[in-house]
């Protein structure tokens, strides 16, 4: 009886040093490669409901409340999520279900989303649509309860239209543009034939496009030429970020000065507007850090990167300290 439990116990040792070999391999193999980013960066807040099949993907700030804004889908298919966390004490204030207009669960996948003229706003994805929801009900809803977009814009014209994946904001002197961009890779996210710009280092294939947005109109102002595999854009002063992943291969941060570029004109949803071709020729810095990285944020000089790798569809995030959105400063 003895040496049976002796056994026992010698089994059960060696399964947990396995465990814990497995462990340490993996987190060596996700973060040494990519210390100095580490290093540079910071913990912000841990992202909500990891362990609850919430899989992170946008990201935004109000500077009025203090609060970062949340959104994903969920890896049951249930009600897609908006979280809101404060800033400060890095707690969640509350999270709040999406529902459609008629009260069905709304399980779209949310790649992104902005705050923008006192309105959240929430890509559409292969809907190409953006959808518009007051912030101010957003704000004064019950923790737990369920929250209904108002309206939606169309991201079609003239034949030509983006699958939202990612949306941010350009501050401009005469007045706030609204930004959508789409997501690329060959063969199963593939955009039209109209937005292949060649560059100077081949080709990109998708666009972000600007919008001034006049009631219930998007008016292109501009457009950017993007590499593939952007999940979130982002702009300070004369610099665009963009954000790249996919799978289990280490995510890129890529920042671009937008005064290297001279703009050309492209024709864009039926109207004639600048087109900025992001590529090498305007690259100052490419960042590598950790997979499935997703949007990102810019606020008081620091970059904030949302992450997905923790969540119980992926797992192995839980094991690299992948459930935390992290903040590198600019400098």
């Amino acid at each position: 009886m003895k040496k049976t439990l002796n056994i026992i116990i010698k089994v059960i040792l060696v399964i947990i040093l396995i465990i814990l070999l497995f462990i340490t391999g993996l987190r060596t193999y996700f973060r040494f490669p990519v210390s100095k980013f580490y290093r540079n960066s910071e913990k912000s807040f841990i992202i909500p409901d990891s362990n609850k099949n919430y899989i992170a993907q946008g990201l935004t700030y109000s500077e009025e409340d203090g609060n970062f804004y949340l959104t994903g889908y969920m890896k049951d298919h249930s009600a897609s999520p908006i979280y809101i966390v404060n800033k400060e004490s890095k707690k969640l204030v509350k999270s709040l279900k999406i529902q459609n207009p008629d009260g069905s669960e709304f399980t779209g996948h949310n790649g992104g989303l902005t705050i923008f003229q006192n309105k959240i706003i929430i890509t559409g994805g292969e809907n190409k649509c953006l959808y518009v929801f007051d912030k101010n009900l957003i704000d004064s809803a019950e923790n737990k309860s369920f929250v209904t977009y108002e309206k939606s814009l169309s991201l079609e014209a003239d034949q030509d239209y983006i699958s939202s994946a990612f949306t941010s904001v350009i501050k401009e002197e005469d007045g706030d543009l609204l930004v959508t961009g789409e997501f690329y890779r060959d063969p199963n996210y593939k955009t039209l034939e109209s937005h292949t710009v060649d560059t100077s280092d081949g080709q990109n294939k998708a666009l972000a496009v600007a919008y001034k947005v006049e009631e219930d109109n998007l008016i292109p102002v501009k457009a950017f030429s993007i590499r593939g595999l952007v999940q979130g854009m982002a702009f300070d002063k004369n610099k665009v970020y963009l954000s790249t992943s996919w799978g289990t291969a280490f995510s890129y941060i890529y920042v671009y000065d937008l005064d290297k570029i001279e703009a050309e004109s492209k024709n864009i949803m039926g109207k004639d507007i600048p087109l900025y071709v992001l590529d090498s020729k305007s690259q100052t810095e490419a960042i590598k850090l950790f997979p499935m990285a997703e949007e990102i944020e810019i606020l008081d000089n620091k970059l904030y990167i949302m992450n997905e790798s923790a969540s119980n569809k992926y797992i192995f995030g839980k094991f690299t300290s992948g459930k935390f959105c992290y903040y590198t400063d600019l400098d």
